[in-house]
């Protein structure tokens, strides 16, 4: 269901010229070998901006945008949702009246988080749209702020994102021709995710003899 949905966010923003076929290509290769919902990995890779996508998804929905650094969250509200939820699905809780309980989503197409959402609340579920930076930073402010380290979701380290190419190493052989290929790997480079030595590495390591040549 992930990938549908990232499919029909992906088609979109090709078809209205947002990025390239080749951008919605990379990013679904990069999708595959580390995880992830695809839209947050098109604006990691620097191919569109946050609110850029967010403008865009609201106008084809016909949602409301909110400013979540605009407003501020009563304890009571957020405990109106559970904290599973609202971190497994990047959700939170902006508003409550008349029985109409309004939720800031980044992505409108996670059906099964509105499900969730209806099934656990005793009332009408609204969506609003937020950029996903935004969510993320309320997430880690609301359980994080006191704890020790911050929400996995919030930044993801270049160790951390290897080490999950390292635990899917089948599947990183599978697609690294395509998620390490020539046009790629700059693009990498130049977004700070790898350094062309950690590239290298991980290639020599998956016997991606290719690779090593093109350094050379």
């Amino acid at each position: 269901m992930v990938e549908q949905r990232g499919d029909r966010l992906g088609r979109m923003l090709v078809d209205a010229k947002k990025i390239t076929e080749e951008q919605l290509k990379m990013a679904m290769d990069f999708q595959k070998a580390v995880g992830g919902k695809l839209g947050a990995i098109i604006v990691k890779l620097g191919f569109i901006e946050d609110m850029t996508l967010t403008n865009f998804i609201a106008k084809k929905q016909g949602l409301r945008v909110v400013n979540l650094d605009d407003i501020v969250l009563p304890e009571n509200l957020v405990k109106r949702v559970p904290r599973k939820l609202i971190e497994d699905h990047h959700v939170l809780p902006v508003g409550y009246k008349d029985g109409m309980l309004s939720i800031a989503t980044s992505d409108p197409y996670d059906y099964e988080a509105i499900e969730a959402l209806q099934l656990a609340q005793d009332a009408r579920i609204e969506i609003q749209l937020a950029p996903r930076s935004q969510i993320l930073k309320w997430i880690n402010q609301l359980f994080y702020a006191e704890e020790t380290g911050k929400h996995p979701a919030v930044e993801k380290s270049k160790e951390e994102l290897l080490k999950e190419l390292e635990g899917d190493k089948p599947h990183l052989e599978k697609v690294s021709r395509s998620l390490l290929h020539e046009a790629l790997i700059p693009l990498l480079i130049e977004k700070g995710v790898f350094t062309e030595d950690e590239l290298i590495r991980k290639a020599r390591q998956l016997g991606g003899a290719a690779l090593e040549k093109e350094k050379a």
